[in-house]
Order: C-alpha cells, then structure tokens, then sequence
C-alpha cells in the first residue's frame, strides 16, 4: 500500500484519490478509488465517530462492519452466506486454509488449480507460510517462513493451465491432473483443500464444473472446495450455486468492482458457518491475520480470542468498494449484460486493428454468466515479441505523462496523446510470451448508463475511444522504441 513519493502511486499504479482524468482500464490488477466511493468513505467515518460518541468504538464498529456483511450479501443475492472480511483476497486464502483444516480434521494438503495464474502470494499461503514481510496487524514476519503454532505445514500440489512445452492444456486434460492429484493426496492420508479458479488474472477458469462435482461426489468427507472468484467476474446465480454446494467462495471488492486496492473477504455456507460457530477456539494461525471484527458475531467463541484492534483502513475501502457494488447491480441487469458484451467486441476489434498488438487466444471467453471483460495482448515491434523488461515499461509509461521523451519534431497532438495517463493491468508473464491487459470493471458501466438512450450511446462511444486512445499511446511507445531492454 506504500505509495511512492515522486508519482505519488502505489506499485499497482493507484492513487490515494480520485484520479478523473485517468483511462482507467486497469480492474484486472487495481484501480484508483473514484469519487463517489471517495465521498462514501468520508462519511462512513464521520458516521462511525458519531456512534463511536454514543455507543463506544467497540460496539459501534460492529455495528458498522455488520451492516457492510448485510450490504454485502444483499448485492450479491446470497442472505444464506456468513461473510468474513479480510485486508486482501490473499488474507482470504489464509482464513480458508485456516478454518478448512480445522473443518476437514488431520493433516492437509491443498491443490491449486491454475496456479500460474493466481495472485503471488498463494505459493505461500497454500502451504501456511506468510505471504509478505509484514501482516495487516503490524507484525514483521520473515516471508516464506511457516505461521506460528501451525502444528503442520500444509502439502501443496500446483496445477498448471500451460504443459511442459508451453501449450495450453486441454479442458480434459487439467481435469484428470485435478482429479488425480486430489486421489493420490487422500491416499497418502491426507484431506484436500480444492482451490479452483473462477477467474484468473486474465479471465480465465478452471477445473471444469463436472470436475467438481466429480471431486466432490467421489470424497464428499475429505474435500473442502474453495473457488478463487477474487476477481469477481462471475454471475450472483453461479456465486448462489457455489455456496449451495457447500464451496467456500474468496472474493474482493477491489477488481471488477473497482474499489480500492486491498478488500478481501471470504464467503461460507451456513451448514460450514454453524461448524465454526459451534468451536470453542481459533483455528492455529488465525490470530496473526484477523481481528474479532473481520469474523461475524455468531461466531462468539472464535471471535473472543482474537485481537480487538479495529482495521480502519480495511473498514473503509469495503465501505468504497460496498459504494460501487451498489451503483453496479442498480443498473438493469439487460443493460449491463448487452454493454459487457459490445465493450467485448469493441476492445477485441481495438486490439485487431493495430499493427504492434496481438490478442492472446485461448480461454479468456465468456462464461456462461457473464461477458468477458479481460482483454490480454501481446506486443510486437518487427518480427520479435516483447518481453517482461519491455512491457514492464511500456505498463509505467502508460501511467504517465512521456511528453518529455518525444523528439523535438513531435506534433502537438502526439505531446497530447503522450501526456495521458492511461491505465490498463499489469504485464502478465506466460510460457508463450508476456502480455498485458485492457479490463472492463464495474465503473465502466455505471459511468456509461443514463435513463436517456442517447445520452447512454454517446457514453458508450467515449468509452470505445478511450479504449482506442490506450492503443495508440501503446503504439506511439512502441514506434518510438521508448521501452527498448536497459
């Protein structure tokens, strides 16, 4: 969250405010908080400070995050779901190892599928290790080593989407690793922690919906599914089914969403929620990434024994997140599916039409309940693809103003172009190549829609050019060898 004195933005290119003048398409990684959520944010704290007054913080923030599990669960359709909050979808993975371990009974092994295509941190929180330097509490941890009073680190089995020679694997094909990695681990006498994908980092999901009804129906006492939606595209009926089948669903406000960086959360079935309200500790591990506060309050015995330091700053970006989920699913349902679908078209046609950029194929496509809306390209210059130096660079200078790097001949309208800040999501590196992405997120949409048709057309076709204007200043990079390796 650190932000950088000289951009004045944090390393996924955010800023702490609202940023209007940007080309935000960017919700794939992270996005700068807008103004209405920035708007929401100031008045949930000078409503908790009132209440704080009459009633004592303690109380009064419960009250507060309780009504966010309410609002929560009211957008998303699913009232039968308990919610649990946490700084980040990674934190998230950690509270589902956590509490599955303690569900499941004896030692553990988790099975990630998609691996590659996962935040970083799961490497780390599959197994029970810290994730970073430092946790959301304060405390300085050593990255990668095991979390304290974990009796048993937790076995780990990755499932790539690419084979051994960079080629896509075949749906069939990730479905066998998945069942037979699932198979071997209870054989050897361990549980399994299922963690499929649903979407990665460049839209895509994995294992198969059979996969996991297989999985499920074969070992329904040794397996606890938890389906990685931390990028949230997905519909409410999938997210209602998931929960229906007794799957933990990881989620944050921070991606489609387009609220601001860092807002995790983690939704449990109620037969789950009522195992946990019925224990009579935490989990090993849980105490050191949440506090009573992340943890609903029918969860009494667990809560009491962990810390009661209120995470204002994770209070407050749910309650901007919470702002933008309302403004989304307050548009008609019709009209965010048919503009999902042509912002679909428009940035497939965008990325075809130039002559540096090349849409990565394969299965980034739409889901059965949403349209796509993650658009990833590779970059050519000649006959040779960039790689992760370049695309690195060309990602920053995108973010910035690169007037100043022009020849002195530069055009007037091409200064213009390169003063724009145009910000899409981070470089993605693959077996095949590095990509980046231009993402549709949730404020796309609600800035798009008006009651007035016409008015609604025009919106959609600046949308269409700002997508178009993040083309060009990537070719304007590209011709003037502006990212060429140091």
């Amino acid at each position: 969250m650190a932000v950088d004195s000289v951009n004045t933005a944090n390393v996924y290119g955010c800023r702490p405010y609202p940023c209007p003048g940007t080309l935000a398409f960017s919700s794939s990684t992270a996005t700068s908080i807008s103004e209405r959520a920035y708007q929401r944010a100031r008045h949930a704290r000078s409503e908790l400070i009132e209440a704080a007054i009459s009633l004592g913080l303690t109380v009064a923030f419960d009250w507060r995050v309780e009504a966010m599990r309410d609002s929560l669960r009211s957008f998303l359709g699913v009232d039968a779901a308990e919610v649990v909050f946490s700084p980040s979808g990674t934190d998230s993975q950690l509270h589902a190892l956590f509490f599955a371990r303690q569900l499941l009974g004896g030692p553990v092994a988790s099975v990630v599928v998609a691996a590659d295509q996962t935040g970083s941190g799961t490497a780390h929180t599959c197994r029970g290790r810290h994730f970073s330097d430092r946790t959301a509490q304060g405390r300085t941890v050593t990255k990668g080593a095991p979390i304290a009073r974990m009796t048993e680190e937790a076995t780990s089995v990755g499932i790539s989407l690419f084979s051994e020679d960079g080629a896509m694997r075949t749906e069939k094909d990730i479905d066998a690793a998945v069942v037979e990695a699932v198979g071997a681990q209870i054989r050897a006498g361990r549980k399994v922690i299922l963690q499929a994908m649903h979407s990665s980092k460049l839209g895509w999901c994995s294992p198969s919906d059979a996969c996991l009804r297989q999985v499920s129906s074969c070992w329904p006492k040794d397996v606890q599914v938890v389906i990685d939606a931390c990028q949230m595209r997905v519909g409410r009926p999938r997210l209602r089914n998931y929960l229906d089948r007794g799957y933990v669903v990881l989620l944050t406000g921070s991606k489609f969403f387009t609220g601001p960086a860092f807002s995790g959360a983690s939704l449990w079935p109620q037969a789950l929620s009522d195992r946990i309200a019925a224990m009579d500790t935490p989990p090993d591990g849980l105490a050191d990434y949440a506090t009573r506060f992340d943890l609903p309050l029918q969860w009494s015995a667990v809560r009491s024994a962990l810390p009661s330091e209120p995470n204002f700053g994770q209070w407050l970006r749910w309650e901007a997140a919470l702002e933008e989920m309302g403004a989304y699913y307050a548009l008609p349902e019709s009209f965010r599916q048919s503009i999902l679908t042509r912002l679909a078209e428009e940035a497939h046609a965008a990325i075809a039409s130039s002559q540096y950029l090349e849409l990565l194929m394969g299965q980034g496509v739409d889901t059965d309940d949403m349209s796509a809306t993650i658009f990833p390209f590779f970059v050519r210059r000649g006959d040779r693809t960039l790689g992760l130096d370049e695309m690195t660079k060309i990602y920053h200078m995108l973010n910035s103003d690169i007037s100043g790097s022009l020849p002195a001949a530069a055009t007037d309208s091409v200064r213009a172009l390169a003063r724009l800040h145009c910000h899409i999501g981070q470089p993605v590196a693959l077996p095949a190549g590095t990509v980046l992405r231009i993402s549709v997120g949730a404020r796309t949409l609600t800035e798009i829609w008006s009651d007035d048709q016409h008015a609604a057309e025009r919106n959609i076709c600046a949308v269409v050019d700002e997508i178009g204007t993040v083309v060009k200043k990537i070719e304007l990079i590209v011709a003037a060898n502006l990212a060429r390796p140091s």
